[in-house]
């Protein structure tokens, strides 16, 4: 009896396109305190504290003090007519939509996935064999957080496998090396691996497209295939007469009306570099010109260091994951997107110094294969569809713009101007003030200031293309900041001259949008974007500079001559230190002046 009751009070079915949902409603017991023993059906929580499914929401202050883990558990009676929903499609999976930050999820004790992003919805698969049928089962998850508050979007659901979890497209093992130019003289062998989920075996077709840099089609095949319960492989073959290829497979299932998308990208081509250089002149005088890196010769300590950074950082940089998120999205993290273009502007400009021959090959496969990837519309982000344009994404088309531009200087290759072309009509299309258009203060942390820090690059699109659309997106970002969901950043600096009263105090995001209007001053010789920028450097170095050169404590601006430097204090963030030079460097440029210089 007691069974039969709880089968009909502990949760609701509800029908939703045909299939059936079992809610986990009611509570949730959950701790601070961290143990891999929690996630075992045999561990006792009955002392933990308890919240309602609907309300799995924890603010700074509740996880403050308590460490940066959030352990959840729910005992569930899985009933007998749970068999018809997993014989629909072939397996049940766990939704829980998504969680701030990272998770991992277990069913009975055994490990069910792991995401490692907040901007995605988590569905995890349920093994069949797994499965406690008319007993109790235990889900226990895992969250990990920033100490800045915690959630899990939706209330849980048991419901039958969606297509997308239960065929998954990966890179197989591969006779070719992605990193190796494709050999033109025989046929490259290429290898998708398709994993089924379900407890059937599912007919369907593959389709497999390859295309040269350009995005031109150069063959096509496609074949009836049958998928069987585990891992599947499925090989084809190619000529080509180009170094670089990018595979695409489609997936077309039928029986559950679904298509699969995956992209594979081998080699690169070996170009000859002519320096290409903007065609806009700052309207400002330039009162110090560096000598041209290729000019240079740093020796001693810096020497050491700068092929330090080069044999021990750059030559060991995991390309594959840097550009993984572009080539198959979603990415593992979300801001993932930002490394790639900060890898190419350090390559490029470690190039020119020392004519490094591996580092070439380097910076060629990394940029041609991030320009392979770019969507039709010009988007070229780590974020699924329904994700697009929040959190981070606009942050990585900053920094695809840095080192694309960068890349293009150097080498003169056209498709990498041709992309940040793209990239700027794309968010100059997609954000501004005008109807239909996105806020672009909405589409970034920390007030906004992650995305509108793209004026920096931006300037820079100006200054190859000539498009003064790009000129005037730039004003537009400098309109938002006095929105009323805005960073205030001019007039804040204005009125208070303190970095650490400006936005959220968030200081390599500031700091990104101070250079931005240090190059729009010296576009524009608008003096109203210099003071600002006057006013925050005078603020940082009077009232917020540790000795060692850097600033920033937690990653924010603290109060005047508050310089917390333990270890505790996580005082200089790397981000922040790189970008106050950038600062410094502009100024330099723009003045002559040596205090710039002495920083």
């Amino acid at each position: 009896m007691k069974l039969k009751i709880n089968l009909l009070l502990a949760f609701i079915f509800i029908s939703f396109a045909g299939f059936s949902q079992m809610k986990l409603d009611g509570d949730w017991k959950y701790t601070f305190s961290d143990d891999q023993k929690y996630a075992l059906p045999s561990f006792n929580d009955a002392e933990w504290k308890t919240k309602d499914a609907a309300k799995l929401q924890w603010t700074d202050a509740d996880v403050k003090g308590n460490g940066f883990v959030i352990w959840l558990r729910k005992s569930v009676i899985i009933p007998s007519s749970m068999k018809a929903e997993l014989e629909k499609t072939g397996a049940l999976m766990v939704s829980l939509g998504r969680i701030k930050q990272e998770d991992s999820a277990f069913f009975n004790g055994k490990s069910i996935g792991a995401t490692n992003t907040s901007d995605v919805k988590r569905k995890y698969i349920i093994n069949e064999k797994d499965i406690l049928w008319d007993k109790e089962n235990t889900i226990a998850i895992r969250v990990s957080h920033w100490g800045q508050g915690s959630s899990v979007e939706q209330n849980p659901i048991i419901m039958s496998a969606q297509p997308e979890q239960l065929f998954v497209m990966k890179t197989a093992q591969q006779s070719l090396d992605p990193k190796m130019l494709i050999d033109v003289n025989k046929p490259s062998l290429f290898s998708i691996g398709i994993r089924n989920n379900a407890n059937r075996a599912v007919e369907a077709v593959l389709q497999t497209t390859i295309y040269d840099i350009n995005q031109k089609e150069l063959a096509r095949s496609e074949k009836e295939i049958n998928l069987n319960p585990g891992d599947n492989t499925f090989n084809s073959d190619f000529k080509s007469s180009s170094t670089f290829l990018k595979v695409t497979y489609r997936l077309n299932i039928k029986n559950y009306n679904y298509k699969g998308l995956w992209n594979d990208e081998f080699g690169y081509i070996d170009l000859k570099y002519v320096e290409t250089n903007p065609i806009i002149a700052y309207k400002t005088e330039e009162k110090f010109n560096p000598a041209k890196l290729e000019q240079q010769t740093v020796l001693g300590w810096l020497g050491e260091r700068l092929k330090a950074n080069k044999d021990e950082r750059l030559y060991k940089v995991e390309e594959e994951a840097l550009l993984a998120g572009f080539i198959n999205k979603p990415g593992v993290h979300p801001w993932i997107g930002e490394h790639i273009g900060k890898f190419l502007e350090a390559g490029c400009n470690t190039y020119r110094n020392t004519h490094d021959k591996a580092l070439k090959i380097q910076i060629d496969r990394s940029a041609q294969q991030l320009i392979s990837a770019q969507l039709a519309d010009g988007y070229l982000g780590t974020y699924n569809f329904d994700s697009q344009w929040t959190s981070w994404d606009v942050w990585s088309h900053k920094y695809d713009l840095v080192g694309l531009l960068t890349y293009y200087q150097l080498t003169g290759f056209k498709p990498a101007l041709d992309a940040s072309i793209k990239i700027g009509d794309l968010i100059s299309s997609k954000f501004g003030d005008q109807s239909g258009q996105l806020d672009i203060i909405k589409s970034g942390a920390h007030v906004g200031m992650a995305a509108t820090s793209i004026i920096d690059p931006m300037t820079d699109l100006y200054r190859f293309t000539g498009d003064k659309k790009y000129l005037d997106f730039c004003y537009y970002i400098t309109k938002s900041y006095d929105q009323k969901n805005g960073p205030k950043i001019i007039s804040t600096l204005d009125s208070t001259g303190r970095v650490d009263k400006t936005a959220n105090a968030k200081a390599y995001e500031m700091l990104s949008n101070i250079v931005g209007l240090t190059k729009l001053y010296r576009l524009t010789a608008d003096k109203s974007f210099l003071k600002p920028v006057e006013l925050a450097w005078n603020d940082i170095v009077k009232n917020r500079l540790y000795i060692t050169g850097t600033t920033s404590s937690f990653e924010h601006f603290q109060d005047n001559n508050l310089l917390p430097a333990g270890n505790e204090d996580h005082m200089g963030e790397g981000c922040v230190t790189t970008t106050w030079v950038q600062l410094n460097y502009q100024l330099l440029c723009l003045t002559g002046d040596m205090k710039y210089l002495n920083e």
